[in-house]
This record gives C-alpha cells, sequence and structure tokens, in this order.
C-alpha cells in the first residue's frame, strides 16, 4: 500500500497500530471525526497534545488521533516496517488470534486495507507482526500479498464487485472501513484496494479523471464511472459509484443500489434531480 510520507521530514513517525484510528479535527474524543487511518499506515507526526498526535493522512489530511492508536517510531523504523513482506487484509472483516488455528486471544481485529508484516504461511494461515510488536495469525482466505495487490488490475468489473460486497454497511460521516462509510471514503476505499488513489471528499474527486457527457442521458456512461451530486458544481457534496443499467452504489444511511431510471423499485428521485457531472477515472 502506499507509505509516501515515509519521505516527509517530521519530527517522529507513527504506524497504525488499531484496525481503524478515527482522525478527529482537534485533541479531545470529543471533536468532529473528519477521517479514518488503517491499520499498518506509516504518518509522519508533528505535535503530541491531550494524548493526541497531529499527523497527516496520505491523502493529505489532516487531524489528531489518540495516541493509543499509533506506535510512534523513528524513520528508520518506519522505513524497515515499509519494506518488510507484507500482506494486506482483503475481507470485509477479520480477526487476529494469539495463537495458530484460531487458538488463544484475539488481539486485533481487521478491516480490508490494513497492513500486516509477514512472519510465516502455510496452507491455512499466515503468522503476522502487528507494528507495536505483537504477534498473532490470521486465516490466508482473509489476506493477500501487497506485491500481488499492487498487480491488481482496476478492471470496471472488479470495481462494481468490490463495491457490491461492502452493501449494508452503515453510514459513518468520516468514515472509510468496513465499520463505517460516508460516500466518499466509500468510493475512496473501493478504488484505493485496486491502486488507485483518489482524494478525499467528494469535490476532489469530481476533478480526477475524464469527464462524461450526459447530453444523450445515460447511454455514455459505463460502469465504475463516479457520478456526482450536489446543488451547483461549485457545492458537490455526494458521490457514488456507477453500476451499469441506471443503477448505482454509494454510502447514504447504508450503503445501498439505487436506480436513476424513474418507476423502479430503486428509483431516487432526489439524487436523479441533483445529479450534475459524471467522471471516468479508468482509462
Amino acid at each position: 500500500m502506499l507509505d509516501n510520507w515515509i519521505n516527509e521530514p517530521a519530527p517522529s513517525y507513527g504506524i497504525v497500530n488499531i484496525s481503524v484510528a478515527n482522525m478527529r479535527q482537534l485533541p479531545v474524543h470529543q471533536s468532529e471525526l473528519v477521517n479514518q487511518v488503517l491499520l499498518g499506515t506509516v504518518l509522519p507526526v508533528y505535535e503530541e497534545q491531550n494524548d493526541f498526535y497531529y499527523i497527516r493522512n496520505w491523502d493529505g489530511y489532516l487531524g489528531w488521533l489518540n495516541k493509543y492508536a499509533l506506535t510512534i517510531t523513528d524513520r528508520k523504523s518506519a522505513e524497515k516496517w515499509q519494506q518488510a513482506p507484507r500482506l494486506v487484509v482483503s475481507g470485509n472483516y477479520g480477526l487476529i488470534s494469539e495463537g495458530p488455528n484460531k487458538s488463544g486471544e484475539i488481539i486485533s481485529d481487521l478491516v480490508p486495507g490494513a497492513v500486516l508484516k509477514k512472519l510465516s504461511q502455510n496452507d491455512y494461515e499466515a503468522r503476522v507482526e502487528l507494528p507495536c510488536g505483537d504477534t498473532g495469525y490470521v486465516d490466508n482466505h482473509l489476506l493477500v500479498e501487497e506485491s500481488v495487490l499492487q498487480q491488481v488490475s482496476a478492471a470496471p468489473e472488479r470495481i462494481t464487485a468490490l463495491a457490491c460486497r461492502f452493501r449494508g454497511i452503515p453510514y459513518l460521516w468520516g468514515g472509510t472501513s468496513t465499520k463505517g462509510f460516508d460516500c466518499s471514503g466509500f468510493v475512496q476505499t473501493v478504488f484505493r484496494l485496486h491502486n488507485i488513489w483518489l482524494p478525499r471528499n467528494a469535490s476532489q474527486m469530481a476533478r480526477v479523471g475524464e469527464e462524461v457527457s450526459m447530453a444523450r442521458g445515460f447511454r455514455d456512461l459505463k460502469p465504475a464511472d463516479l457520478l456526482f451530486f450536489g446543488k451547483t458544481l461549485q457545492r458537490i457534496t455526494h458521490v457514488a459509484i456507477y453500476l451499469g443499467e441506471q443503477q448505482f452504489i454509494h454510502a447514504e444511511g447504508i450503503v445501498k443500489i439505487n436506480s436513476l431510471l424513474p418507476g423502479t423499485p430503486r428509483y431516487n428521485a432526489y439524487r436523479h434531480e441533483t445529479l450534475l457531472k459524471v467522471m471516468r477515472v479508468l482509462g
């Protein structure tokens, strides 16, 4: 996965040590959730305040993480983590057990995109290490080699299949994980797991790729195109992934499929009326 901030000068570095670390606008638990950062992500750390660290995520977002979410280290150790053989979680949810064959205590839960150091692997499970040094075991069916994932083709059918696998996950403002998605966090996660690193917000995403004309209705749209909604082009507030046949999937209350075709059971009149723009990220 992308650990590009390893090259940014910082007083220290942190590696996320829990499945999902909540990034807040201010260094207090009551502050607004603005983003989430996943297990194994390397981050530059700029400041400490009230048991929180001020960090920058890979998508450029700045915010505060509770100190218990991070293992603080120096640049050399962060590079060592980045260069080690690593496994990426691909299953919607998972667990790390302390012992083999799901024995012992649970030491962490897992979400898609989480990164673990690979220690060993047999036909059934892998022995992995967390950034804090704890070790445990994960079923193979939940994991993919990072080197393999980096070669995954971002074909439209892969994008739409993964998006549909997240159906039913609840909406969470600031969420970018299977514990809860907001609209742009959902789209960003789906594409990130196919090696396409989109900006964090819908308004930023709307500037990525090639615009698709809607002059002929929806006939020129293709699966995996991004649909953008709002009151005006200057105020885009929502994003969805087009599935084809005038259907799209998005995080609105929950991750769900809606339609742009009036009279169909999944028709979403509000989204139809506020559709402003379509962008094609895949060439």
